[in-house]
């Protein structure tokens, strides 16, 4: 007997086809790894730009909430035909005449605030403000909400002041630093000077060497502007166009000034910082300011013009090829009450 069987036909990838495959697969793979690797630096870059600029990120939001914060605590009182208050030299001959503002504290910006012992760069603001610091860990401590002497201005300088004494001993110390520097006058509430002061002598004594109050904020921030404005100001500002604001201003004759004891209700501020690496290419071991690009005795002098010299600014460091970053903002006063 004849057995019979049937054979079944199998057909397998041929060399050439599973080559194709993988050639194809490793195309694939190279294109995703590619991809990865692109994200992977461009996610690199981004979060060094972010730590580059996290303490001026810091800074400028500590800066706009002091900012925001400000008082005058103003009251209305009587002035004499020659727009003087009673005091206890005309107090036998005086004869109200006027009802005006007044306050004992100040809220003043400007370009030369600050001319020793270091000379500030662009502008700085000082003010008043509830913070309740103090240095006095038990009878002010719980008091949160006591007067503190506050403000920020720049400065060019070396790192020596905030160093800790022993790195000056040893025998390799690190070498001085020279930057931009944005500065922090923060005077503490049982040291408050501002009632007994002369003139501006209540922040620029104790700014003076030996500096008492103040410490740095941030390093690199190479412009600081302080623009007091009205909500109804769009590009400049009407009442401080020259970036000079003054509460304690001078009544002479006809209406008391708008700015006289008021607060302004806006304040724009705008903080441009760069990094590290860029700064210290840039600047070496001088110990004089770097160029940058643009001349400071020519920018940020008119609030009108404010757009353009960012734009000077900007076009000056993208031509240095430096990271950079501008924090700007409008900072609402609380206790600003503006009239006319």
């Amino acid at each position: 007997m004849k057995q019979s069987s049937s054979i079944t036909s199998c057909r397998a990838f041929s060399l050439l086809e599973i080559l194709v495959a993988m050639a194809i697969l490793s195309l694939v793979l190279l294109t995703v790894t590619a991809i990865t690797n692109q994200v992977i630096v461009v996610s690199k870059s981004a979060s060094a730009k972010i730590e580059a600029f996290k303490t001026a990120r810091a800074s400028f939001e500590t800066m706009t909430r002091a900012i925001s914060q400000a008082t005058l605590n103003t009251y209305y009182d009587y002035y004499n035909s020659s727009y003087q208050r009673r005091t206890a030299s005309n107090a036998s001959t005086f004869a109200p005449a006027l009802y005006g503002r007044h306050s004992e504290l100040e809220f003043v910006t400007g370009k030369n605030l600050v001319s020793s012992p270091r000379p500030q760069v662009t502008h700085s603001i000082f003010f008043q403000c509830p913070l309740g610091y103090t240095k006095d860990s038990t009878d002010y401590a719980k008091l949160r909400s006591t007067l503190n002497a506050a403000g920020f201005y720049m400065e060019f300088y070396n790192d020596t002041d905030e160093r800790p004494s022993f790195l000056l001993s040893i025998l390799n110390p690190p070498p001085v630093r020279w930057r931009y520097r944005l500065m922090q006058f923060l005077q503490a509430t049982e040291s408050l000077s501002i009632y007994k002061a002369t003139n501006h002598s209540w922040f620029t004594d104790p700014i003076s060497l030996p500096r008492q109050s103040t410490r740095v904020m941030a390093e690199n921030i190479v412009a600081c502007v302080i623009c007091p404005k009205l909500n109804t100001d769009t590009t400049s500002s009407t009442i401080s166009p020259d970036y000079e604001y003054q509460s304690r201003a001078t009544w002479s004759s006809g209406k008391q000034p708008a700015m006289m004891h008021q607060l302004p209700p806006l304040v724009e501020v705008v903080l441009v910082a760069v990094d590290e690496v860029s700064i210290s290419r840039i600047q070496g071991t001088s110990t004089t300011a770097p160029d940058l690009g643009f001349n400071y005795a020519s920018i940020f002098q008119a609030a009108s013009q404010l757009e353009t010299d960012l734009a000077t600014v900007s076009q000056a460091l993208n031509a240095r090829h430096v990271n950079y970053r501008i924090f700007r903002t409008r900072v609402g006063l609380k206790g600003a009450k503006w009239e006319q």
